[in-house]
């Protein structure tokens, strides 16, 4: 009787063998039919081309180069007849038969540089592909810019003028603690992981000159904070255009202008803005934001920030509001951001310029600093 279950027992395991593969060997049928492996480079210059989209014609299927321009996809059995394309911002989209890479271990993907001049593309295309340029500059921003916990040490200049003639100048020395840094771009992740100190050369504690713009200046950091427009979400609120550049045999930087017919908060970081355009740049090797321009008005303004909303019970409020910023980025960091803001209040004309310049970065003997301290001695 137990022979008997034995050898029952290895026949039951002999047919399952049997089935599993079958099954295995209906899936390879079924399956993966193929991996494809290569590199993407410049058709001119064989440099590589990072996050080249790679996918198969008309289906969701597909994968993208990283950043050292190397991608691998596999291909299922039921697309192995079908195109695969290739297309990158600056370049001419290319489309094999996907069986036509089965030949080759390692595929070199050569594509053919091509510049995007209002001329040669109509409004609607263009937009898509500036919107395309914003969303890689924000994406990248984790690689392009450094990673906390570190320390912006800069200084502050400030002018108030009053009426064209009374003349306050304030300098301060400023130390940032910046805990996660660029790692996590975001409006939250920016006001909870940033902290400062502010040091005036000269210490003056009076409450009327403690507006220095400070708070105001570090919100233009839209890199940081995943803002305006390097924040993905909002991008269809805006009008964009390429702007041609003249100054150079071969541009390495997209310039892009962009505008809000209506002004959003969201989208121009003012609350009561009625006109709001600016100009981003970036570099094309990279996504790298290198500079970010733009002038608004506003009707109204509160005095602790344009981001904030006039109460309806505020009377103590600024009116006729114009003003232009400026932020420049160099060395995966700020290089210095200014803010030059004319408007009316209590009758007065005021006109204030400020600037922070980040003059040295600290990332060995870091700093923390755990509040937003005014006039630290």
């Amino acid at each position: 009787m137990t022979k008997q279950f034995d050898r029952m027992k290895r026949y039951l395991v002999l047919i399952l063998a049997i089935f599993l593969a079958q099954s295995i060997s209906a899936q390879t049928e079924t399956g993966i039919a193929h991996t494809v492996k290569g590199i993407v480079i410049n058709e001119e210059t064989n440099e590589i081309i990072s996050f080249t989209n790679i996918g198969i014609e008309n289906t969701f299927y597909g994968t993208a180069s990283d950043e050292k321009g190397n991608f691998q996809l596999k291909i299922p059995q039921e697309m192995a007849t079908g195109d695969i394309y290739f297309s990158a911002i600056g370049y001419k989209n290319k489309k094999f038969p996907v069986a036509g890479l089965f030949t080759r271990e390692f595929n070199i993907i050569k594509l053919e540089p091509q510049s995007y001049d209002i001329q040669d593309i109509d409004i609607a295309a263009q937009s898509k592909v500036l919107i395309r340029i914003l969303r890689m500059a924000s994406e990248n921003t984790p690689y392009n810019y450094l990673g906390g916990p570190f320390n912006m040490i800069g200084e502050l200049q400030h002018e108030k003028i009053v009426n064209d003639t009374t003349r306050i100048t304030e300098n301060a020395e400023i130390w940032i603690f910046d805990k996660t840094g660029y790692r996590h771009p975001s409006k939250t992740d920016a006001f909870q992981m940033r902290n400062y100190q502010i040091k005036k050369n000269e210490p003056d504690y009076s409450f009327s000159t403690g507006f220095l713009n400070f708070d105001e200046i570090l919100e233009l950091d839209w890199v940081r904070s995943s803002s305006s427009v390097l924040n993905p979400d909002l991008l269809d609120q805006f009008e964009l255009k390429q702007i041609n550049q003249q100054d150079t045999e071969r541009e390495s930087d997209w310039v892009i202008a962009f505008s809000q017919s209506k002004p959003t908060p969201e989208g121009s970081q003012d609350f009561h803005a009625t006109t709001f355009q600016g100009e981003i740049t970036i570099n094309k090797e990279d996504y790298a934001v290198k500079k970010i321009v733009g002038s608004a008005e506003s009707a109204i303004q509160n005095r602790q920030g344009k981001s904030l909303a006039v109460g309806a019970g505020n009377t103590n409020y600024f009116e006729n509001v114009t003003y232009h910023f400026e932020v420049t980025f160099s060395q995966l960091k700020p290089e210095a951001m200014l803010l030059n803001k004319t408007y009316l209040f209590n009758g007065h004309k005021m006109e204030e310029k400020s600037k922070l310049t980040i003059t040295r970065i600290e990332m060995t003997n870091v700093k923390e600093i755990a509040s937003r301290d005014y006039f630290v001695e």
